[in-house]
């Protein structure tokens, strides 16, 4: 029974939007602690007022939002439950699979190794792996999302095993081998097509430059420096606690589904890190200052940012179903730009995230909810509410 519901849904539409069904309304419990904000009461109010309104929409189980504004003050709004059958609230502390979020701290990773010349954004993929398909597309394109190498995750027939055995281990270079078997989008820098493919593909190559595994040298080059202590690339099921349990709706009449242990292995370099709250904001620092990386590579990743259409995102096959991608204004070297704000947003089975930087005030907004699949990325639907009012 179980495997029919998810052939049902994984055929129907593709990627982790499958499953579209808007969730029942839950009781959301809200934490009002004044003592999490220092915003002027007013903006507090309404700041909160459109979470809320969101999380009853979309019926989202739990959210964590971090907002810090240079020189007015910052809120923390913990709201909902992390565990809906224990009624546990969410809280602050709590870690969450942060999905493609990871993106910008492996493009980081690479945009490092340009800088010691261990590789060059010019370098062609037929360097380092050439039975990959549009190997002539190079490292920054690969970064950029304009390589037309095709999205392994809108593969039907990888959904159906994904969700049949979500503890299955799955080698990188077995996603690849699932975006092969599907023609490309288009030639090299011939479009723009979002494609996790792409980030499992600069993963591989972290790993055959530096010796390293793609985890150990995200743990030097990042978690360490910037001291994230609640922040891990897992190899594992496991989560840090306390941690918030993910959920998604299969079937509107069972209601939510756990699925907080999923093997990171079917997003590796692409979307496997974990992260929480306070950890998130120090990243959205450094991501948007450029923290980590020299003054000259930041510009540059600064000004790759293009913009791009990502309803429905590039695709030269007639006979493929058109496919929207996560809702940017401009994307570039591992960075996204929304409502003038740089980052990146997430999702991944259970979970969905945000982490936004304004270069202007240097504000930080993150957003984490531990549901997926209603049909919309409710991180980037509230930070552009939010960004309404801020900007």
């Amino acid at each position: 029974m179980y495997k029919r519901k998810v052939i049902r849904f994984a055929t129907s539409i593709a990627v982790f939007a499958i499953f579209v069904t808007v969730l029942s309304s839950l009781l959301i419990s809200t934490s009002c602690n004044d003592n999490n904000s220092t915003l002027d009461p007013e903006l507090t109010q309404a700041l909160r007022q459109i979470l809320s309104d969101n999380m009853e929409e979309f019926g989202i189980p739990g959210a964590l939002v971090g907002v810090w504004i240079p020189g007015e003050g910052n809120l923390i709004i913990e709201q909902g439950l992390s565990d809906i059958e224990t009624n546990e609230a969410i809280m602050k502390e709590d870690h969450m699979r942060i999905g493609s979020v990871t993106k910008s701290v492996t493009v980081t990773v690479i945009l490092q190794m340009v800088e010691e010349g261990l590789i060059n954004l010019d370098d062609p993929l037929s360097k380092f792996f050439p039975e990959i398909e549009n190997s002539s597309a190079t490292v920054g394109e690969l970064a950029n999302m304009r390589s037309g190498i095709f999205n392994y995750t809108e593969d039907q027939e990888f959904i159906i095993l994904l969700l049949e055995n979500l503890l299955r281990k799955w080698a990188p270079q077995e996603l690849v081998d699932v975006a092969d078997s599907n023609a490309p989008y288009f030639l090299p820098d011939g479009g723009w097509h979002y494609s996790n493919t792409n980030t499992v593909i600069l993963g591989m190559i972290i790993e055959q430059v530096t010796g390293n595994s793609v985890g150990d040298e995200i743990q030097n080059r990042i978690i360490d420096p910037l001291g994230l202590s609640g922040t891990i690339y897992p190899v594992t099921t496991d989560i840090p606690v306390p941690f918030s349990r993910g959920y998604v709706e299969f079937d509107p009449e069972i209601g939510l589904t756990d699925v907080t242990f999923s093997d990171p292995s079917a997003s590796a370099a692409s979307g496997a890190m974990i992260s929480k709250l306070s950890d998130l904001r120090k990243w959205g620092e450094a991501l948007g200052k450029g923290t980590l990386l020299n003054q000259e590579t930041q510009q540059l990743r600064i000004n790759s940012l293009s913009p791009i259409i990502f309803d429905p995102c590039d695709d030269n096959d007639p006979e493929r179903p058109k496919r929207s991608c996560p809702e940017y204004d401009k994307y570039g070297l591992g960075i996204g730009e929304l409502s003038g704000w740089i980052g990146h947003t997430g999702e991944y089975i259970g979970y969905t995230a945000l982490v936004m930087y304004n270069p202007e005030t240097e504000s930080v907004i993150v957003i984490l909810m531990n549901i997926f699949g209603v049909g919309e990325h409710v991180p980037t639907k509230v930070f552009r509410e939010f960004a309404e009012i801020l900007n």
